[in-house]
């Protein structure tokens, strides 16, 4: 039998990790036109094992945002980087460097927020977010609305019945910012845009 472990968390202390944080502490890092290492990232990173680092830097050089211009001096010569493109937004680059597709839960959010007065159900909400380049599924739209409600995000303005949905509608109080709320592998949902997260943050051990 698999355990639960059930983690505490600080609301407030944001996620230091993930390629958002990567790319707001190297546009710190470079505010002056200053260049950096990896190790430099890493520091203000709050897991040193996570493998983002090394690889989102992969792909920005590849993208052409960075460029290699040297080692550090010293015992620990490590390559030096310098900010070729700045932007505030954090590039979405698949691993050749080529620009990604916006991921689904952004278009359900931004679906959501704009659907803010007349609501929606799981099917409406698939078909809107849905785009030329990405398909959004009922499925996926249902899954993602769960997890919201179960974090306090909406509204049912009509129970679900034969043949009838359930419709939803998002909180004004919970329309906290242009990024999705974050399905973690606790299962928990983060909010980044107030560093805050919502419901019982609950992890299953994987049995092997």
């Amino acid at each position: 039998m698999s355990a639960v472990l059930k983690l505490k968390t600080l609301n407030g202390r944001p996620i230091l990790r993930g390629y958002e944080h990567v790319w707001s502490v190297i546009l710190q890092l470079t505010r002056s036109g200053d260049s950096f290492t990896r190790h430099d990232v890493d520091q203000a990173c709050c897991d040193p094992n996570d493998t983002t680092v090394t690889d989102y830097l992969r792909r920005l050089l590849k993208a052409g945002y960075l460029a290699e211009i040297g080692t550090s001096p010293g015992r620990h010569r490590r390559k030096v980087y310098r900010l070729v493109k700045r932007q505030d937004e954090a590039p979405r680059l698949r691993r050749d460097g080529s620009a990604a597709p916006v991921p689904v839960n952004q278009l359900l959010w931004n679906t959501m927020r704009r659907l803010l007065r007349d609501g929606f159900n799981a099917r409406e909400l698939a078909a809107f977010a849905s785009t030329d380049e990405t398909q959004v599924s009922e499925v996926s739209a249902a899954s993602y609305l769960r997890r919201l409600d179960s974090a306090g995000y909406l509204l049912c303005i009509e129970p679900g019945r034969t043949r009838h949905p359930t419709k939803w509608r998002l909180k004004p109080s919970k329309d906290t910012g242009p990024k999705p709320p974050k399905i973690l592998r606790t299962r928990a949902v983060y909010d980044p845009n107030t560093n805050e997260m919502h419901g019982e943050p609950i992890a299953e051990e994987v049995s092997s």
